[in-house]
């Protein structure tokens, strides 16, 4: 398999992913966290955040700088990466499981 810009893309992406699930069984396997114990919860969003900011780096250098795909499906990755990434960026600002 030849190393282009699509396939790496299409490796980003499929990395992306596993990293973000592989994070998800991680806090099912580190147990529950508490206000006290948030090493389950903290390993586990290391592991799903670097994920997500895979897949939205993939989409987004993907869609500008490949050349193998066609006008649409450039538009549609720019699209769905840059709007990933802003709703990423809004939870994470907003979202705080320990607030009290």
């Amino acid at each position: 398999m030849k190393m282009n810009k699509k396939n790496l893309m299409i490796l980003g992406l499929a990395g992306g992913i596993m990293l973000f699930f592989f994070g998800m069984g991680l806090y099912l396997i580190l147990g529950p966290s508490t206000t006290d114990y948030r090493l389950p919860y903290q390993i586990s969003a290391m592991f799903k955040l670097t994920g997500m900011g895979i897949i939205c780096i993939s989409m987004i250098v993907g869609g500008f700088f490949t050349e193998d795909l066609d006008k649409d499906t450039k538009s549609m990755l720019l699209i769905f990466g840059i709007v990933l990434l802003l709703l990423n960026i809004f939870i994470l600002t907003y979202n705080n499981p320990y607030s009290g």
